[in-house]
């Protein structure tokens, strides 16, 4: 083989290498929008809630507002950065927009350790289910706060939802067993 076919082969492997990294670096940003920057980031203190709690993250975290623990009611919730993104919802068979904070900003905010490995995801009705680091780290999962614009209630999967990109997530079945809705509580382990 001549030094020019050489030269050729090993520039095609660079690029080609160059292409597979840049397609997995980390979590893809185009997916979601940014609606709205935080006014409360990592290092910045976070207020006692001043009305309902509707999220209590506890567990491997340095960061604290209650006892413990790190109390949200909604409004200082949506104090975080905010992004929204479309799904195609698995149990409402329709697409909706979601509003909310990436779960990797509030455990940022929270001052979750660098050796968590994993959020225990817990419901009102007791249903709990882990959610690797590194599922935060590869996409962007989202803390909702609002379907198509509305706070959610209750009765409608509220006040939080935990949503991953359901059309992108390589394993379906796992990322819906990790949407958890009637979020109550975090536990970083």
């Amino acid at each position: 083989m001549s030094a020019k076919a050489i030269l050729h082969v090993f520039l095609a492997l660079i690029f080609f290498t160059l292409i597979l990294v840049g397609c997995r670096s980390g979590r893809d940003n185009s997916i979601y929008e940014v609606v709205r920057p935080g006014s409360i980031a990592p290092g910045d203190a976070v207020p006692a809630p001043r009305d309902d709690v509707v999220l209590l993250i506890s567990g491997d975290i340095s960061v604290t507002n209650v006892d413990d623990a790190l109390a949200f009611d909604i409004e200082t919730l949506e104090k975080l950065r905010l992004v929204r993104y479309q799904v195609s919802d698995p149990w409402l068979k329709e697409e909706v927009t979601y509003t909310g904070v990436l779960l990797s900003d509030l455990l940022a905010v929270a001052g979750s350790s660098d050796t968590a490995k994993e959020v225990m995801a817990l419901a009102l009705d007791g249903y709990a289910a882990p959610i690797s680091v590194s599922e935060m780290e590869s996409w962007p999962v989202l803390l909702a706060t609002r379907s198509n614009g509305a706070h959610m209630t209750i009765e409608n999967s509220g006040p939080t939802r935990i949503i991953f990109p359901y059309d992108l997530h390589s394993d379906v079945t796992a990322a819906r067993n990790m949407s958890v809705w009637n979020l109550e509580r975090l536990e970083v382990k």
